[in-house]
């Protein structure tokens, strides 16, 4: 099944990095959002709760270290995420709620993929008591490994079937967007409706971002000659 870019986010990311090359303190604290957020897989077949990291920047982001917790945001009670040490700039990684991340894994792919899933499509894991994504409204918060907060999203009652679908990029706020089917590269897999691991912005966009990164570059080196 071939999966479609998220152009929403992908204007997003281009004009936060055109924007941030002319001013240093534009650039976001984290390069890291959560982008689609699964509040009732526990009810599925893979009987796994998950959300979606998405890194929106340049560069890969390091998470070694990196853990999350639900609406209590507290780092005392966040459990690490695991199974996924790097992002690459653009990469979308699912996190599932699971304490054996190679069955929960054949299980997604089986009821989202039809059993085979997109290239490159990653899924990393996190367990822990009291870090269950509630259904009547809850929120997921990402710390680094120095209790930086990374990321945030709150929401509330949740879809059955259809996943929150922050294709935007909202950092720090409550999400209540649901995904439909052919927008922002959300797809049906009857009767599940989200676009788990979907990487969010087309390669003519990232080729954009370069070569402005490349003309900034460029215009700095004049200056210093």
């Amino acid at each position: 099944m071939q999966k479609k870019f998220k152009p929403t986010l992908a204007v997003g990311i281009l004009a936060a990095t055109i924007f941030g090359m002319s001013s240093a303190s534009a650039v976001p604290t984290s390069d890291i959002r959560i982008t689609e957020v699964a509040p009732t897989g526990n009810s599925h077949s893979y009987a796994a709760d998950w959300f979606e990291l998405t890194n929106i920047g340049l560069l890969a982001v390091d998470i070694t270290g990196w853990k999350m917790d639900d609406s209590s945001f507290s780092t005392a009670s966040a459990v690490a995420l695991s199974g996924v040490t790097s992002i690459n700039p653009g990469q979308s990684v699912v996190f599932a709620e699971s304490s054996n991340l190679a069955t929960t894994r054949t299980a997604f792919i089986s009821a989202w993929f039809a059993g085979s899933a997109p290239v490159g499509f990653t899924m990393g894991a996190y367990t822990g008591s009291g870090v269950g994504l509630g259904a009547s409204g809850d929120g997921v918060i990402i710390f680094n490994s120095s209790n930086a907060q990374m990321a945030k999203v709150s929401f509330g009652t949740a879809s059955a079937t259809n996943t929150f679908d922050n294709a935007q990029g909202l950092d720090n706020t409550a999400i209540s967007l649901l995904s439909v089917a052919g927008v922002n590269g959300a797809f049906s897999a009857s009767p599940l409706v989200g676009s788990p691991g979907a990487v969010p912005l087309p390669a003519a966009v990232w080729l954009l971002g370069s070569a402005l990164m490349g003309i900034g570059t460029l215009r700095a080196r004049r200056r210093q000659t």
